[in-house]
């Protein structure tokens, strides 16, 4: 991983899950940052996302994603259903950072 990317996703880490009293892992970064790779080589065959640049990705859809984990109802849920997921959000996020949810997608 480059260290551009390293350096952003420390700072989201630092700044944005923070916000949300989230911490999470070098693990779950990491899986973060391939699920970005994953989603960028996918959407050159199919428009899943006009959103593409990293800094965007993790402020405009990991972070969206991850926002609801505020919802008490989140919180709560032991399972949760993301219906008509599309490129994977919130649904994949969300069950990175949170393993012990089940997730149907």
């Amino acid at each position: 991983m480059e260290q551009r990317y390293i350096e952003l996703l420390k700072n989201f880490k630092q700044d944005s899950l923070s916000k949300f009293n989230i911490e999470i892992t070098q693990e779950k970064a990491d899986k973060l940052y391939r699920f970005y790779e994953m989603l960028v080589e996918t959407n050159k065959m199919f428009n899943l996302t006009a959103i593409t640049e990293f800094e965007d990705v993790l402020n405009k859809h990991f972070l969206d994603s991850i926002s609801l984990a505020a919802d008490p109802v989140f919180k709560d849920a032991g399972s949760i259903i993301d219906i008509g997921t599309g490129a994977g959000f919130p649904g994949i996020p969300l069950k990175i950072i949170f393993p012990e949810k089940k997730m149907v997608l």
